[in-house]
């Protein structure tokens, strides 16, 4: 059943969410990120939010804001509360003030074989960008993805093409996307 958007509370992450954090990366990727990489990328980026219903953390997003462009470095969902629009939810935010704050586009990357999250995305107006050979651990590609934020016109936006370059530096700790 998909949770009403009213009851998913999204908020800034801190130090204090990291146990249930961690507990849900554990759950969800089979190459989980350390409490000390959340650490980092919470001392890094004040971009890294929480999914909660009541005072339970459900779901996180952690991007890097470099210039105009955001990366998606990492976003899961508690296993109990996929499909149920806590993904969406997360998104929703991460692209309404990335609109407000005159981001102009989004990358991330997906595993070749995550087809759920892949049709969220491209739900959500994200387009393959490129294929990253062997790109996590074990060896599985990786879907790169863009969304422009910015608003074309019909006949613009037909002839965009994307970005060659992504221009984004990587952050030790990699990014991922279930």
């Amino acid at each position: 059943m998909r949770e009403p958007m009213n009851k998913i509370r999204i908020t800034r992450m801190t130090v204090d969410h990291l146990p249930a954090i961690v507990e849900i990366e554990k759950a969800v990727f089979p190459d989980p990120w350390s409490y000390e990489s959340f650490v980092e990328a919470i001392s890094l980026s004040e971009k890294c939010w929480i999914a909660q219903k009541g005072p339970t953390v459900i779901g996180y997003l952690i991007t890097q804001w470099v210039m105009d462009e955001i990366h998606i470095l990492n976003v899961a969902v508690s296993p109990d509360r996929q499909r149920q629009g806590v993904g969406a939810a997360l998104l929703e935010y991460l692209l309404d003030i990335a609109r407000q704050s005159g981001m102009r586009d989004v990358y991330l990357e997906v595993r070749m074989s995550n087809q759920a999250a892949q049709a969220l995305y491209t739900k959500y107006a994200f387009a393959q960008l490129a294929v990253r050979k062997r790109y996590y651990r074990d060896g599985e590609d990786a879907r790169v993805m863009h969304r422009s934020l910015i608003s074309l016109s019909p006949s613009e936006e037909s002839e965009d093409t994307g970005c060659n370059d992504l221009g984004m530096a990587r952050q030790s700790y990699g990014a991922r996307m279930v």
